[in-house]
């Protein structure tokens, strides 16, 4: 791996994974199509793995792409849960 991977980065990914569609994707993350393009490039680049490719007009997860989509939905999940429950506890201080 040529660096860290960020959430930011994960999150972009698994949104694009359910889309497989760049432009549909970055609507709903809020950001531009080639910002998100950039961060997938990124991501695998960071990987050293390629995510995706073209099949005709379609894009279609490689194996690669379609664990890192499941680790990064997981990823999602369990902050998401994490923080709900932090914010459930009293905030206690020392």
């Amino acid at each position: 791996m040529n660096g860290e991977v960020s959430s930011d980065a994960l999150t972009a990914f698994a949104v694009f994974a359910e889309h497989l569609n760049f432009t549909r994707a970055a609507a709903e993350l809020h950001i531009s199509q080639p910002a998100l393009h950039v961060k997938v490039a990124k991501l695998a680049r960071t990987l050293d793995r390629p995510l995706y490719h073209r099949s005709g007009r379609r894009l279609v997860l490689t194996p690669d792409g379609e664990a890192v989509a499941r680790f990064a939905r997981d990823h999602d999940e369990r902050l998401t849960r994490f923080l709900g429950e932090l914010r459930a506890t009293p905030h206690t201080s020392r």
